[in-house]
């Protein structure tokens, strides 16, 4: 597969952020900022701290805000949806389904109605069966079903997925599909019910919790990718890969549950010796993506090492919360 390259630029463009106040959206927004986009971004319930300006409330369950966020738009990076971490996607598996088929067909239809000339859509890792190996975008198999814990979440991606690419094929529209692997950094979800792992192991760390429990034996697998360097791929994607075929975004780098928790231990000073308990819910034992499509595209990037991305996590969570505590 032959690099791609384009002239096209985000400077001036009436660009909107769909979900702008999440950890994919405040950081995309920030970004689209300094190339000189022309930035709308949107929030649903929290209200964004910074940047009041450049934010609007909508709905995207509603079709009619759809259409009016999506009203003279050039640009929209699809990044609203309704995530959550194992605990509660194993207690309420459908819970997500609805609103996030509302949000992205709702977006996409406005989009086609509203002429949005390029579209970047954040898909998932979910998608995938279960493998015990980097899985290539070509080796998703929709014969068998997702992971059982996300087979919700994994079927509602895999429809999207589709949906775009009627959008793609009926309509010439230009829509780049994103699918990534665990994104962490500032701005993050560190709510007890809702976090990912990351966000809950750092804010347990910093409480100096004893014991420190953590979910499952360690020994799950995973890729996790720094949120700034994910929004640089997106960037990438929109400028040059809007053609509905998806791209796997990863850092490349496998690590271990047990090994990351000595990271955010050690980053965070917490002299603690960590006790695993397998009776509770995890995730997949192990999800790594292939990323030699990606680099094959857009040739390999340096990423931010996992311990410092952790690093500025951290001081971005403190800092923040003392903000907050004043």
């Amino acid at each position: 597969m032959k690099k791609v390259s384009s002239n096209y630029t985000l400077e001036g463009k009436n660009t909107l952020v769909a979900g702008g106040t999440g950890l994919v959206g405040t950081n995309l927004t920030k970004s689209l900022m300094t190339i000189g986009a022309n930035v709308l971004s949107t929030f649903f319930s929290k209200k964004p701290p910074f940047l009041k300006e450049k934010y609007k409330r909508f709905n995207f369950t509603k079709f009619e805000d759809c259409i009016t966020a999506t009203k003279n738009i050039e640009c929209i990076f699809i990044c609203a949806a309704q995530t959550y971490g194992a605990k509660v996607m194993k207690e309420d598996p459908s819970g997500s389904i609805l609103p996030n088929l509302k949000i992205n067909a709702g977006l996409l239809e406005a989009s086609r109605l509203n002429d949005v000339d390029k579209i970047v859509l954040i898909s998932s890792s979910t998608v995938y069966q279960e493998a015990d190996y980097p899985i290539r975008e070509d080796q998703l198999d929709l014969n068998k079903s997702p992971y059982d814990l996300y087979l919700g979440v994994g079927w509602v991606n895999r429809y999207i997925e589709q949906l775009a690419k009627l959008y793609y094929k009926e309509y010439g529209m230009k829509i780049g599909i994103i699918r990534p692997t665990n994104i962490y950094g500032p701005y993050d979800n560190f709510d007890n019910e809702k976090s990912h792992v990351l966000p809950a192991l750092i804010k347990r760390a910093l409480k100096k919790e004893k014991p420190y429990l953590v979910w499952g034996d360690g020994s799950t697998i995973r890729d996790f990718i720094y949120v700034k360097d994910f929004v640089n791929d997106m960037l990438d994607v929109l400028n040059e890969y809007c053609t509905c075929d998806p791209v796997n975004i990863g850092s490349g780098e496998s690590i271990s549950i047990r090994d990351a928790v000595k990271v955010i231990l050690d980053v965070c000073n917490h002299n603690v010796i960590p006790q695993y308990d397998e009776t509770r819910p995890t995730a997949i034992p192990y999800r790594m993506l292939s990323m030699k499509k990606f680099e094959s595209l857009f040739g390999k990037k340096k990423r931010t090492t996992f311990r410092t991305g952790i690093k500025k996590t951290v001081e971005w969570y403190e800092t923040t919360t003392l903000k907050i505590k004043k």
